[in-house]
């Protein structure tokens, strides 16, 4: 699983101190996925074994949302020989196939596709400039410019990924949606330049306080925002959403001479008893932030 502080958010990179690299030459090692719910994520390979498949706590790499794959799979692990790598099948259900054929170990070559269910993964070697592409592509695809935090799409893939391990490990977890008071009031008075500013300092403040307490929180649309945050009780998670409220409430926000003080208004959900699913608990997280609306705004409503 990525780290919630990574900010190449289709990437994660595995790596052992003290330990080679893997390296051929100037290239390194890399799984693509090229089709599946992580399609366009790299994997730098740094570790001599890997397991792949569907069980958060039994993989080393989960592959989620492909139940053709089993909860333990396959393994890519160093060969005998220097700067190789094979693959080898752990007695899967449905089999591994590389390049079309049912493999049970086999040594990898560059450019191979490692069929899991339906899932693809391209085994292939990216050089230092390579590498740096496809860093500076991830970061335009994956970030928003404007608050520099994830993109819904890897927002709710993460999301995904964060409830499925909860559900194993049988942990709650917080779901906020967030909104921003009087927006529209602000652009009109002041103009849009100084409402996007408003809205990129909200977002890298309560971007900050979530990933510290080991969340992920991205804009939904506009002024919103949604975050979740794996592990809090319901009064840790009210504690939480308090504190993200005052984080933009008690400091005003400035640009050039002007000088604003936005609110917001936050609701929360909590996951496993306001729903299973990521669609339902977003749903009654945005029902509770309609009741701080309601409610007179600038609060936390659950």
């Amino acid at each position: 699983m990525p780290d919630p502080g990574d900010t190449d958010f289709s990437r994660t990179v595995y790596s052992v101190p003290g330990q080679g690299s893997g390296v051929t030459g100037n290239r390194l090692p890399v799984l693509v996925v090229m089709r599946g719910a992580q399609v366009g994520r790299r994997y730098l390979l740094n570790e001599n074994a890997l397991v792949l498949g569907r069980r958060a706590e039994r993989a080393d790499l989960m592959v989620p949302g492909d139940a053709q794959v089993s909860s333990v799979h396959c393994r890519i692990e160093r060969g005998s020989a220097p700067n190789t790598w094979q693959l080898v099948d752990l007695a899967s259900t449905n089999g591994t196939f590389v390049n079309g054929a049912r493999i049970t170990t086999l040594a990898l070559q560059d450019g191979d596709r490692i069929h899991l269910g339906e899932t693809v993964l391209k085994f292939t070697f990216h050089d230092e400039i390579e590498e740096e592409f496809h860093r500076q592509v991830d970061h335009l695809m994956n970030v928003d410019d404007l608050t520099g935090l994830p993109v819904q799409r890897v927002y709710q893939m993460r999301f995904h990924d964060a409830l499925a391990s909860c559900k194993l490990r049988h942990q709650t977890m917080a779901v906020f949606m967030m909104d921003m008071d009087g927006l529209k009031k602000m652009n009109d008075a002041h103009g849009h330049l100084v409402g996007a500013h408003s809205i990129a300092t909200v977002g890298r403040r309560l971007g900050a306080i979530v990933q510290k307490a080991s969340g992920t929180m991205s804009r939904f649309g506009g002024d919103e925002f949604s975050a979740f945050v794996p592990g809090l009780s319901a009064a840790a998670a009210l504690e939480l959403g308090e504190q993200l409220r005052k984080a933009v409430a008690d400091e005003p926000i400035q640009r050039l001479e002007v000088t604003v003080n936005p609110t917001i208004s936050i609701g929360l959900a909590m996951f496993p008893d306001d729903g299973a699913i990521a669609e339902a608990l977003t749903r009654r997280a945005d029902e509770a932030l309609y009741r701080a609306k309601a409610a007179g705004r600038n609060r936390v409503s659950t």
